[in-house]
């Protein structure tokens, strides 16, 4: 790539982001201000604000990941990584389950085992009891 190039994506990226925050500054002035409309005009019933503002905020939080995408989640404290982390605990319980299964597969062939040995050492018993009589 180019500087050229490499000038011209900041220069669009840089424009996104201003665009951005544009956007987000006419939402929190067009919403605040139907709030106080509401306040006063509508005997304080501010429903309408709250209907404008969840639709226009569903259009802000789309732009917001157009421009920024998901690696700045990390300030609002959500993990951008968050897929793999869960992956891997994914991972790690079904790792953990086969064990426990296997572990239990185990336990159950030598308790039969067991039961087999015990199983012939009372016919052993019988049959030495039958053979002393």
């Amino acid at each position: 790539m180019k500087d050229e190039d490499i000038y011209n994506e900041a220069h669009t990226r840089v424009k996104a982001k201003k665009g951005f925050f544009y956007h987000f500054l006419a939402y929190a002035f067009v919403i605040g201000l139907l709030y106080v409309i509401m306040q006063y005009d509508n005997n304080g019933d501010i429903f309408p604000v709250i209907i404008v503002g969840l639709s226009w905020g569903i259009g802000i939080a789309i732009h917001y990941f157009k421009v920024f995408g998901t690696e700045n989640l990390g300030a609002l404290g959500i993990n951008p990584h968050w897929e793999e982390d869960e992956l891997e605990q994914e991972i790690e319980k079904l790792k953990r389950k086969r064990e426990l299964k296997e572990q239990l597969m185990k336990e159950k062939d030598l308790l039969d085992e067991l039961d087999n040995l015990e199983l012939k050492e009372i016919q052993k018993r019988s049959l030495d009891d039958e053979s002393n009589s």
